[in-house]
């Protein structure tokens, strides 16, 4: 299993950026389109446990889907989602949030995948690919989060 993590600060207050955050819609938005090309609520309400959410995702080339279920979520504090269908053989994703203030918080985003041994996947993408694409996505993801936060 490969974990990648990162953290930064956003000058918003905690319940904005949670709210942004737990929004399926807002996946399309921050993730670079190159990977993540569409996303939405697929069954329940929105990012409630139990819930589903839709992303549609290009892996070299090919076009998936991923059908991701909030496992856990505790309001201004922690989002858990966890793929039940889609191309990876895991991927679980935690956010972690932490108010410092009024005015500013601390965001943590990590992800747990797997890779499967065959698919779509396992064709196009090697281990040290399929990291470092995540890695510039998350990457990437939170600057925009970030960005879109600070100037509203």
């Amino acid at each position: 299993m490969t974990t990648i993590k990162n953290e930064l600060e956003i000058n918003a207050p905690v319940d904005r950026v949670f709210e942004y955050y737990t929004n399926p819609d807002n996946i399309k938005e921050s993730w670079h389109r190159d990977i993540v090309k569409g996303s939405e609520t697929a069954s329940g309400q929105k990012s409630e446990e139990g819930s589903e959410m839709k992303v549609a995702g290009e892996y070299m080339g090919k076009r998936d889907e991923m059908l991701l279920e909030v496992v856990q979520k505790e309001q201004n504090r922690r989002l858990v989602t966890r793929q039940t269908e889609g191309p990876f053989q895991k991927w679980e994703s935690t956010q972690e949030l932490q108010s410092n203030g009024n005015s500013s918080t601390r965001v943590s985003h990590t992800i747990d995948y797997e890779l499967p041994t065959t698919g779509k996947i396992a064709n196009f993408l090697s281990g040290s690919q399929a990291e470092d694409k995540i890695r510039q996505g998350i990457q990437q993801a939170a600057q925009t989060v970030k960005q879109k936060l600070e100037s509203s």
